[in-house]
């Protein structure tokens, strides 16, 4: 697990992270002109090319960059994650080739294994949770703001996803909040108001739909250095088979600071440290089966899959809190779950 910043959040299929121990980069590029002896010149950015590797003068030093022209004129920061508007007073230095091959401090990651959600008004004037392949400005905004109020931001990469575009590191996006230590963002996200939900096999049906999208960042093509190089490697044919067995075999969060259960507010969060294998799990011959199997309960038309997952989603909270304050804990009581939660027992006879 890395100690990371993280910088341009796009939304959280995409986002950047800059290695906060990884200081030495930049001491490479401090004076680019006397210490890597250039073979270039100070000048304006008339004669630069799309995609050129240069030095630019940021906030009174050089910092490394890739020239991006397409609608506008604009300079990828590599070790930062951000764009910048370059004018005719910008100073920059051209590198030789050779300067592609050190690594960045800044890469592209995404947390995975859940499927974006939103909001949908049935006939009856109710709202009811949707999957969908894009995330909402709620979504984006909450995790912002989680992100933001975090005394510490940790990553932790299970595998190296390779696009038609760049390499997208994929991993576990860990907060470190006040009342409640640290925390995996998607179980956060995972709260009402619901912005997303833990669905592999939904996951995998849409790895290319999620990640080939117009991306103006050529700069991530430049590979991070990672202490993990032995990361497993997915692309856009992968498996649920075989994704299934990249998460067995990812390594476990090690609690970085233990929670305090001494303040006395009745905390539910159990300590991180701890593996904890769900109780109630499917097979992969089995989501397979389920996914395309349909039922109509009540007039109304659901997938077998999509049920069983809730149900054993709701079954594994109970097991895991069961003997923590000795109350059942389910989903929100509206009129409408408790109408679903009916259907499901209903399902579950007919199965």
């Amino acid at each position: 697990m890395m100690n990371v910043t993280v910088t341009t959040f796009i939304n959280p299929w995409s986002f950047f992270c800059i290695k906060e121990e990884d200081k030495k980069t930049n001491e490479l590029f401090e004076n680019p002109v006397e210490t890597q002896h250039v073979n270039g010149s100070l000048t304006g950015l008339s004669d630069v090319k799309n995609e050129e590797y240069i030095a630019v003068m940021w906030k009174d030093k050089w910092v490394r960059g890739v020239v991006k022209v397409d609608t506008q004129f604009l300079i990828w920061l590599i070790d930062y994650g951000i764009y910048i508007w370059p004018n005719e007073k910008t100073v920059h230095v051209k590198l030789p080739p050779e300067h592609m091959n050190y690594p960045t401090k800044v890469f592209e990651a995404s947390i995975h294994g859940v499927t974006p959600m939103d909001k949908d008004l049935t006939y009856d004037c109710e709202i009811k949770n949707c999957v969908t392949n894009e995330w909402t400005a709620g979504s984006i905004e909450k995790a912002r703001s989680l992100i933001t109020s975090a005394d510490n931001v940790y990553f932790l990469p299970i595998a190296l996803l390779t696009t038609k575009d760049n390499d997208v590191v994929l991993g576990d996006l860990y907060l470190d909040l006040k009342g409640k230590g640290i925390v995996n963002i998607i179980d956060e996200l995972e709260l009402w108001p619901v912005f997303l939900q833990k669905n592999k096999a939904v996951y995998i049906e849409n790895l290319s739909i999620n990640y080939t999208s117009h991306r103006k960042h050529l700069g991530c093509k430049l590979k991070p250095a990672f202490a993990d190089s032995d990361l497993p490697t997915m692309s856009m044919n992968t498996t649920y088979e075989e994704y299934s067995d990249i998460c067995a075999g990812a390594p476990q969060l090690e609690t970085v600071e233990e929670c305090d259960s001494s303040s006395g507010e009745g905390s539910t969060v159990l300590e991180y440290g701890i593996a904890r294998e769900p109780m109630y799990t499917l097979s992969p011959s089995d989501m397979e089966k389920y996914s395309h199997m349909y039922i109509t309960v009540c007039g109304r038309e659901y997938n077998v899959l999509n049920v069983l997952t809730n149900k054993m989603r709701d079954l594994n909270m109970c097991e895991q809190y069961k003997d923590h304050d000795l109350k059942r804990v389910g989903r929100a009581s509206s009129r409408h779950s408790l109408k679903l939660i009916n259907q499901n027992f209903v399902l579950d006879d007919i199965l």
